[in-house]
């Protein structure tokens, strides 16, 4: 008898432009940014990452940038997984 199955991980739509305000232990990997701090990025992209379980790829830019339409993002951080379900929804 095998037990029950595995869960399996929520799928996510978190939309852009969606304000990100971070813990600074909810995020990391980003050489733009102060470590050990909360941070804010308002949300272009998110990649998932299979090397990278329980963390996902964000990318955006920072909230008081007044040219975000004109240029590309430019602040990449990992984020862990758990966290965005506060910030999205099932699709």
């Amino acid at each position: 008898m095998t037990g029950p199955p595995e869960p399996q991980p929520r799928s996510l739509v978190v939309p852009a432009g969606t304000l990100l305000r971070l813990a600074a232990t909810e995020w990391a990997d980003c050489a733009d940014l102060t470590h050990d701090t909360d941070v804010a990025v308002v949300l272009s992209v998110v990649r998932t990452d299979p090397t990278h379980v329980g963390w996902t790829c964000v990318i955006g830019h920072r909230p008081q940038c007044e040219y975000a339409d004109e240029h590309p993002p430019y602040i990449e951080l990992r984020v862990r997984t758990a966290v965005l379900h506060r910030f999205g929804s099932p699709p």
